[in-house]
């Protein structure tokens, strides 16, 4: 059920990216630490540009992949039931595990956040910036076309390049 007062309340009080980190900071499992990794991305803001969680993005999805995590995170919702804390059974309402980060295309930008993702004991760290031999050429490209000079500067001139950090 939703309250669309409530929508609307949430929707003008705060923006898509406050929204997601509220996501994340929910999230615990495995090494994984919702609080640690958004009041690191707070206390470092600097270093990227925005993120999302979410199930992990396989590409080239030839098999579908990709869109088994949309469905496993739409059936998850769908069937979240609250349970009490004495129950052995907990749901997980939004059942993301792969944070993606963007930021600027800087070696040591880029290194901090690699470093974030041993603090945070990630199982893998990947950069994508269309570079990768073991993707498809035309993946690959696609991603270089749409990473380069993507983050704007106030006068177009200095656009920058950017670069897809996953944990």
């Amino acid at each position: 059920m939703i309250d669309v007062d409530k929508v609307q309340q949430i929707a003008n009080a705060y923006s898509p990216q406050e929204l997601i980190a509220a996501l994340v900071w929910q999230r615990q499992f495995n090494e994984f630490d919702g609080q640690e990794v958004i009041t690191d991305l707070a206390n470092h803001a600097d270093l990227w540009k925005s993120f999302l969680f979410t199930k992990p993005i396989y590409a080239p999805d030839k098999n579908g992949l990709s869109f088994n995590g949309v469905i496993d995170t739409l059936l998850a919702m769908a069937n979240y039931r609250p349970m009490p804390e004495t129950s052995m059974i907990h749901f997980v309402p939004y059942p993301a595990d792969t944070l993606y980060v963007l930021t600027e295309n800087q070696d040591v930008i880029v290194a901090q956040l690699m470093d974030l993702g041993k603090k945070w004991r990630a199982d893998v760290v990947d950069i994508s910036d269309g570079g990768s031999e073991e993707e498809d050429w035309e993946f690959r490209d696609y991603v270089a076309m749409r990473l380069r000079r993507a983050l704007w500067s106030e006068d177009f001139k200095r656009d920058r390049d950017a670069v897809v950090i996953s944990y």
